[in-house]
């Protein structure tokens, strides 16, 4: 029998029950005793056993077997099973999706499992699962009703979902000719057709927006192990905490969130936090807490990682700066979060010791490359002490971004609208000194097409300033303006929804621009980082 064509449907299943395994160890690990998660994991391997006997995979057959046949006996026998057994099992849990990924690669599935059904049997044979558990009420599933019903839910692979996004880039794009053509064209008829048009692509966009968006929980449900195995190997006690999983952001910016997460995740156990005797010396309780935190802001995903250790000593950052090359006055001119922010430069580590998973100072500069990548920025706040957060804000969704079409010199470029305050004209004299005094404050000004090195094409008596929010993104902007910025272009053109596409090498390395579009005629226009733009401008100021 071809069983090739269920290969997609087997890998999501098998996902799901890898999921449920993990989180039922994981709380198996806290409450030994817990009969519904035992009998909650014997449910999940029975069914990867089957669905991997019923598509010819043997290894992942065998190696499900044996870890049902373990969880069976204690669970027949009313054990409970010791801390070796759950450890043990989460061994045998990465070998499985070890095999899974193989699966999916269509490589042969040639790796030997023998070590691990070795694991098992001793477990096994040397009564590893622990005493008779203390006899008590049974606990019962609930059964289903013997209703035989399809599933609301259609699972669809996530290309899918890409390849009708990038669709509908194409028709947003094209909206944006046609209604160049309106300014033209005097037929009513046309006008509303187009405007029907666009209400009809904006409701696709909704909805495949919508089937796209997932719950920061599919990102955060494998940290509880990540804390586990780190702070086990560093011999510290470290409890997670988790809030707003509930949160729903596009599919892409949960993928690329991933690495950096836990690699904030490592320098939290492995710098941030102490040794259980260094905790009780200060006062603090033996356990360490890192919190994530996840919520909105506006059209922004906001998500914290605190932790409630040892802090960043600054003066030592400072000092491993200077001698990887930072100039001596620069640090003395810095504000505290700008300090802070040196944890970012390559090759800079405040640990002076290398461990398996972190010191090396490399990853905090890729974790700052990668969220500014996805259109987002990092902060870092920190009291020696007392502990450190990492505050990454993110967009909730990408590709279609509302922008700005602005005019500086004879180039055009996109402002994600998501940044911008409003937009005003004024006498060119109030904004030459480089700040714009509004309502008795001084706000910073630069000039957009100097900011990029182009030549203004002549001067005009008003002056275009585009108000941008960067309060918490630029720090030299907090000392005046209440964290805005003026930028003055030389015209501003049209408000559009623009479908944006990632840079790729070799155009990813040009300074200041996130992404790029096609424009209705065929002109492509660079998608700027204000952000970044802003804080070389300011520095030079």
């Amino acid at each position: 029998m071809d069983t090739s064509k269920y290969k997609a449907l087997y890998l999501q299943e098998t996902r799901d029950h890898l999921s449920g395994i993990e989180k039922g160890l994981l709380l198996l690990d806290r409450e030994p005793g817990n009969s519904v998660a035992v009998d909650s994991l014997f449910r999940h391997y029975h069914s990867i056993k089957g669905m991997s006997a019923s598509m010819g995979y043997e290894p992942l057959t065998r190696l499900a077997h044996a870890q049902e046949d373990l969880l069976d006996r204690a669970r027949s026998k009313k054990t409970v099973p010791a801390p070796e057994t759950v450890s043990t099992l989460l061994e045998c849990l990465d070998a499985l999706r070890a095999l899974v990924r193989k699966v999916e690669g269509d490589e042969p599935l040639n790796t030997d499992i023998s070590p691990f059904l070795d694991k098992i049997k001793t477990a096994r044979d040397a009564g590893a699962t622990g005493v008779a558990a203390p006899a008590g009420p049974a606990t019962a599933a609930p059964e289903g009703a013997a209703v035989l019903k399809i599933s609301d839910i259609m699972k669809v692979e996530g290309r899918v979902f890409d390849d009708l996004l990038a669709t509908v880039g194409d028709l947003f794009m094209s909206l944006s000719a046609f209604k160049s053509l309106t300014h033209g064209v005097r037929s009513i008829e046309f006008k509303d057709g187009v405007h029907a048009l666009g209400r009809s692509i904006n409701s696709i966009y909704n909805n495949i927006l919508s089937a796209r968006m997932l719950p920061v929980e599919d990102l955060t449900e494998g940290l509880p192990r990540v804390v586990r195995d780190i702070s086990r190997k560093s011999g510290k006690e470290v409890d997670l905490k988790i809030e707003g999983a509930e949160l729903r952001l596009d599919r892409s910016i949960l993928e690329g969130l991933g690495s950096p997460m836990v690699h904030i995740i490592r320098n939290a156990v492995d710098h941030g936090m102490e040794s259980r005797d260094e905790r009780l010396s200060a006062g603090k309780p033996a356990s360490g807490t890192i919190s994530v935190r996840a919520y909105a802001e506006k059209d922004r995903a906001v998500i914290e990682v605190s932790d409630d250790g040892r802090g960043i000593d600054v003066e030592k950052l400072k000092t491993k700066a200077v001698a990887k090359g930072v100039p001596p006055d620069r640090l003395e001119s810095m504000t505290g979060k700008e300090a802070l922010m040196l944890v970012c430069v390559p090759g800079l580590s405040t640990s002076d010791n290398v461990t398996e998973t972190s010191g090396r100072g490399v990853g905090m500069d890729a974790v700052k490359e990668t969220i500014e990548g996805l259109g987002g920025s990092l902060a870092i706040e920190s009291e020696r002490g007392k502990g450190t957060k990492i505050i990454m804000k993110l967009p909730r969704t990408s590709s279609i971004v509302k922008s700005l079409l602005v005019a500086a010199g004879a180039e055009q470029f996109l402002l994600p609208m998501s940044k911008i305050i409003r937009a005003m004209e004024v006498d060119a004299s109030s904004v030459a000194g480089g700040t714009l005094d509004m309502d008795g404050v001084g706000i910073p000004v630069i000039g957009l097409g100097s900011a990029l090195g182009i030549r203004r094409r002549h001067e005009n008596r008003l002056s275009t300033v585009i108000l941008v929010d960067v309060a918490g993104a630029v720090p030299g902007a907090q000392k005046e303006g209440a964290g805005v910025v003026g930028v003055v272009v030389d015209n501003f053109l049209d408000e559009i929804d623009a479908y944006v596409k990632p840079l790729t090498p070799p155009i990813s390395r040009i300074w200041g621009v996130s992404g790029i579009t096609i424009m209705g005629d065929g002109r492509p226009v660079f998608l700027l980082d204000l952000t970044q733009i802003i804080s070389r401008a300011l520095a030079r100021a």
